[in-house]
């Protein structure tokens, strides 16, 4: 007898071909059977008629790293039909820490995802997380990258300077162990301090060793404004170098001037590719893009960390390099003031912490500057000093053609990207990406067939990080479902109400349980850290 049996569900298997008409038999958290399975018998049974049932969804691209620990039901995740969330991206995670800069880590880490409600906030190795994990539970699977950031952190603090030997070493050391003990692979950030101050010789030397053990390195790269081609180039050389398979975070081309240059950016990629670099990419699919203001700073001004960087904005001579550097930018530099690429009025205050400034979230900078009879550059550095860094921000920067171009290469997937802050309002994507894919650009827009947007969301992301157990309905892979309508499905999470779930999702399972029934949170928690099958 089978644990569950979904019966007359329209199969979307995740391969990218047509869908079909059949059953579904789940028995000890694996699919057991597929087909015409009228005269089997189970312990439970899901009419899925006229629904579509197809793999767990895996969001490649997310931020959950303290919040699966503090909301184990996940309903951000569990409500858009993700089975998998993969964490550790962007060069920022909760380990490798290491007490000797454990307070800088700290210090760090709050910056973007909040102050913890329990301690310790980071661990010594991702076998440290796993356990923090399985003895709260999880509604999900978690996938997790090392985070290059906190390699660098760890060994080196702050300082803006190339490694040491012996600190490049001991980043090599740190990483093989996480690497080891079941991470997918490494993460980069290079527009976020410290990972902003490694050059391409510390990276490709870290890649290396993610090659040895059977990993892929994720990366936001340096620039996806003006340089966005120079920074592809140097992690297209990085994989080539390393041997390494590449991921490039949500890819895109930031700011008016521009607007097209994803066309000439996929260009490269695919040349690339055709060339022998095992490379792809994935993406939010939204025009707008979130992230800590203090990415409005230049990259010098935050070398020591956040509390460096405040006395640096209080103290008049630093202060007025601050200024000038973001006016005029930085010469023979990547990095470009955010103001110039985006615009003021499309730089929008996402998420404060003090009650007095909540006003500020969902209103543009320039609006705001002009109310306080402030220029905006004033107004942003009075802002981050009250907050002591801890404000997030929303820039619309995209082009619809641009996105769409990305949206339907063959070497995309889709991630959220989002980003969950507790008490503190996130951009759209935290709550509707998937959702939004499958109404928006599938069903209204007809950009992508339904079948190729699923495969997008499950079997690529699947094979790409090795999890050969997942992203596919086929007999013997693990039993992650998801169940949903896609006459109904909408994303409704909007830019100055983000917080609100999409509809259209029915049913969910986990490795062959409910976490979601009928549209309610089942409270069941069968979520497991997941560990690339491609190791050495």
């Amino acid at each position: 007898m089978y644990d569950l049996i979904i019966q007359s569900g329209c199969i979307v298997d995740g391969s990218g071909a047509p869908w079909y008409r059949a059953d579904i038999a789940v028995k000890d958290g694996i699919i057991a059977k597929v087909g015409n399975l009228k005269d089997e018998a189970a312990n439970r049974y899901i009419i899925a008629t006229g629904l579509i049932v197809a793999p767990g969804f895996i969001d490649i691209h997310s931020h959950d790293d303290l919040h699966i620990l503090e909301n184990p039901f996940m309903e951000t995740k569990v409500r858009q039909g993700v089975t998998t969330t993969v964490i550790g991206n962007c060069g920022f995670g909760l380990y490798p820490v290491l007490p000797v800069n454990e307070k800088l880590f700290r210090e760090y880490a709050i910056g973007l995802f909040g102050e913890p409600e329990r301690k310790p906030f980071g661990f010594a190795q991702f076998d440290g997380f796993i356990e923090a994990l399985n003895r709260r539970g999880a509604a999900v699977n978690v996938s997790s990258f090392v985070a290059h950031g906190v390699l660098r952190v760890s060994v080196m603090g702050f300082d803006n300077r190339k490694p040491t030997n012996a600190e490049l070493d001991k980043m090599k050391s740190l990483l093989r162990q996480a690497l080891r003990s079941g991470s997918v692979g490494m993460s980069l950030g290079l527009v976020y301090p410290p990972g902003s101050y490694a050059d391409t010789e510390e990276l490709i030397e870290l890649s290396k060793v993610v090659a040895v053990e059977g990993g892929i390195v994720s990366s936001h790269i340096r620039n996806e404004a003006g340089y966005l081609l120079d920074s592809l180039d140097e992690m297209l050389t990085l994989a080539k170098e390393a041997n390494v398979p590449l991921e490039i975070s949500h890819l895109k081309a930031i700011g008016f001037s521009n607007f097209g240059k994803a066309k000439e950016a996929l260009r490269k990629i695919s040349t690339a590719k055709n060339e022998g670099v095992d490379v792809t990419f994935d993406q939010y699919p939204y025009p707008s893009g979130s992230t800590t203001a203090t990415r409005f700073m230049p990259p010098w001004a935050l070398e020591g960390g956040i509390k460096e960087m405040l006395q640096r904005i209080r103290y008049q001579p630093t202060r007025e390099r601050i200024i000038r550097d973001i006016k005029d930018g930085i010469p023979n530099s990547r990095w470009e003031p955010m103001w110039k690429v985006n615009g003021w009025k499309n730089m929008m205050i996402c998420s404060v912490e003090k009650p007095e400034n909540k006003t500020f979230e969902g209103r543009n900078v320039e609006e705001l500057a002009n109310q306080l009879n402030q220029d905006p550059i004033t107004f942003m550095l009075n802002l981050l000093d009250d907050e002591e860094g801890r404000v997030m921000m929303i820039n619309f920067q995209q082009d619809k053609n641009d996105l769409e171009a990305i949206m339907t290469s063959d070497l995309q997937m889709f991630g959220s990207d989002g980003l969950p802050l507790r008490g503190k309002k996130a951009h759209p994507r935290l709550y509707g990406s998937f959702a939004r894919v499958l109404g928006t650009y599938v069903r209204e827009h007809g950009l992508l067939t339904l079948e190729r947007a699923v495969m997008k969301m499950t079997y690529m992301p699947a094979n790409r990080l090795g999890l050969f157990d997942r992203g596919l309905i086929r007999p013997g892979m693990a039993a992650d479902l998801t169940i949903f309508n896609r006459q109904t499905i909408t994303d409704l999470a909007s830019y100055t109400n983000p917080a609100v779930h999409p509809k259209g999702i029915e049913t969910v399972i986990v490795n062959g349980a409910l976490v979601l029934e009928n549209g309610s949170i089942t409270g069941e928690l069968p979520g497991k850290a997941l560990r690339s099958m491609c190791r050495n």
